[in-house]
């Protein structure tokens, strides 16, 4: 029982990252040797050729019909939900804009709160975006309660409501296509679809290197497919560029480092310049109350290289 506890935690990482499609080649590259082998294995020992190509007609049409679908449907969801969000900070960033014209203590107490805001957001996976509403109503909140004194603290406090009020519509629009994944249901059938199919053109080769070859990378190719398929489902398809980017400037814009997890950084999934928070995560998700956010001197060597970290700069309590 205590020899395997460090072989589930070794396996952990790699089942956790095909499973939430964050890797690609390796898999994929598996999947393409084990069939080819299996492949050329079988050999001439298979049933009638004319009923497994029937058969494999038939479950590669269902296959392709019913991934092309899943695929623009999710493709739909992911670039709605990214630009709600896109806006949504936007909107984030007027709302630190206009409240220059009000007293210091006001609009600090509101830039601290939309920064809360936006560190929230990224503590959470884009699929659970409601769990950052506590912190979008207490934002919303304190704007409300704002008390304008004067013709132009009264003209920015009707701007920032309506702010706020479009905000909250966008939030409602947005947890609403979060919640739109694949089932269970649905995922069973795309892997019971996708296994057919590769058993079915594994036997068609009759043994011969070209055609297990052949059979080999087109498993790769399905499975790759189906990794593509996964990152569009938990929205993280393109999210460097449509995510971590972006709200990395937008931090800076508001004069505050960009808030980065550890694992996004070590992971190259984003790799910042220059003083970043970088947060990490000492309990399981989605618990954050322990988390410990250290500002950092980040040097990334490239967009897919491991950052190399100084020595921490300061810590955030």
């Amino acid at each position: 029982m205590w020899a395997g506890a460090p072989v589930r935690r070794w396996l952990r990482g790699p089942v956790a990252s095909v499973a939430g499609g964050d890797v690609v080649l390796w898999p994929a590259a598996l999947a393409a040797v084990l069939v080819a082998i299996a492949s050329y294995l079988v050999g001439p020992d298979r049933g009638d050729v004319r009923v497994d190509v029937a058969m494999a007609s038939m479950a590669a049409f269902l296959f392709g019909v019913l991934l092309a679908f899943t695929i623009v449907r999710t493709r739909e969801r992911l670039a709605l939900v990214q630009n709600l969000v896109a806006k949504g900070n936007s909107s984030l960033f007027s709302i630190h804009q206009m409240m220059a014209v009000f007293p210091e203590a006001e609009r600090n107490r509101i830039r601290d709160l939309v920064d809360g805001h936006l560190t929230d957001q990224i503590d959470y996976r884009l699929v659970d975006y409601h769990l950052a509403t506590p912190s979008h109503l207490a934002l919303t909140d304190a704007v409300y309660a704002l008390h304008p004194d004067g013709p132009q603290e009264e003209a920015v406090y009707k701007e920032l409501v309506a702010l706020c009020i479009e905000m909250s519509a966008d939030r409602s629009l947005i947890e609403a296509a979060t919640g739109q994944a694949l089932s269970a249901i649905e995922w069973s059938g795309l892997l019971l679809l996708l296994l057919l199919l590769i058993g079915l053109i594994a036997v068609l080769p009759g043994g011969t290197v070209l055609g297990a070859l052949v059979v080999g990378v087109l498993a790769g190719t399905l499975v790759t497919f189906m990794i593509l398929l996964r990152k569009l489902d938990r929205l993280r398809w393109h999210e460097r560029v449509t995510i971590w980017e972006p709200t990395a400037r937008l931090f800076r814009n508001m004069g505050r480092e960009p808030y980065v997890p550890r694992e996004v950084i070590e992971g190259g999934r984003f790799v910042p310049t220059g003083l970043v928070r970088m947060v990490e995560y000492p309990d399981p998700y989605p618990t954050r109350s322990t988390k410990i956010v250290r500002v950092v001197d980040v040097h990334g060597s490239g967009p897919g290289a491991p950052p190399r970290r100084d020595a921490s700069v300061g810590e955030v309590a």
